[in-house]
């Protein structure tokens, strides 16, 4: 029977964790922005170089 206490306590926490917070409204938007762009850029540099074969290190 403790177990099962046990497992519903792990379950509620979890979901407090994974719960979604709003976001602060004196978030700076560039900055994110920003960030995410950067992101992008490193992730199409990245397939660009697999695409076209080439290799950076030995």
């Amino acid at each position: 029977m403790s177990i099962f206490l046990n497992m519903s306590n792990y379950f509620e926490r979890l979901k407090k964790k994974i719960k979604l917070k709003k976001f602060d409204s004196k978030q700076p938007y560039g900055a994110w922005v920003f960030v995410l762009l950067l992101n992008m850029i490193g992730f199409a540099g990245y397939f660009f170089l697999k695409i076209n074969n080439i290799q950076l290190g030995n």
